[in-house]
């Protein structure tokens, strides 16, 4: 009777691919969390390799300068909320007002803790101009992504003027997020979403058919 030969119970080896890939997204999630709990005047690449478990030359070999791991983290959390705002909108009943549930949904982003990394970044940004360069960079593919997107879910709306739109409305956003982050939740927010969303739908509406 043949005996049974030894099974291997070891994890497979990662390629070294997978190993950069690993190391890259521990200091990209570890940068935002640091911003998020510390903010940025306490957010220094020392704190940010101890909770990655990354040496020092492992960090300057896939970041070498500060501002470029702190551009790449926001880059790493815009990927991370596009793909659940998308999963969300998607799952939306068919028979749902479409821009009101993207509305929602858009806020919801702005609305989400981890958000506090980018208002930290946009606000130090205003006096470091490497910071400044690096999330101009991030923001304007981020940017390509959302229009494209926007052009996809709201035909009617790219029809008219979706950019200024866009625009408009994650500036408000951008403002409503910074003010809860500093002063906390106060009721305002719902009244100026819903009044957003108001001037929203009388603006946009499709235009009357005037009678024969």
């Amino acid at each position: 009777m043949a005996q049974a030969q030894p099974t291997d119970s070891r994890p497979p080896r990662r390629s070294q691919a997978e190993r950069r890939a690993s190391t890259r997204a521990r200091l990209l999630d570890a940068t935002l969390e640091c911003l998020v709990e510390r903010g940025y005047a306490a957010t220094t690449t020392v704190e940010i390799e101890s909770r990655a478990g990354v040496s020092r030359g492992a960090r300057i070999h896939h970041f070498p300068t500060k501002a470029g791991l702190l551009g790449a983290a926001v880059g790493h959390l815009y990927d991370r909320i596009a793909r659940r705002y998308h999963a969300a909108l998607a799952a939306a009943p068919a028979d749902s007002d479409r821009f009101h549930a993207g509305y929602r949904l858009l806020w919801d982003t702005y609305a989400d803790p981890a958000f506090a990394a980018v208002l930290e970044l946009l606000v130090a940004a205003r006096t470091d101009a490497e910071l400044r360069e690096a999330l101009r960079e991030t923001s304007a593919a981020h940017q390509l992504e959302v229009r494209s997107r926007a052009n996809a879910y709201f035909p009617d709306l790219a029809r008219r003027d979706a950019d200024g739109l866009l625009e408009s409305l994650q500036a408000m956003m951008t403002g409503l997020a910074l003010s809860r982050l500093v002063f906390g939740e106060g009721g305002r927010e719902e009244r100026v979403l819903a009044l957003v969303e108001r001037m929203v739908n009388h603006s946009f509406a499709p235009p009357r058919k005037e009678a024969p």
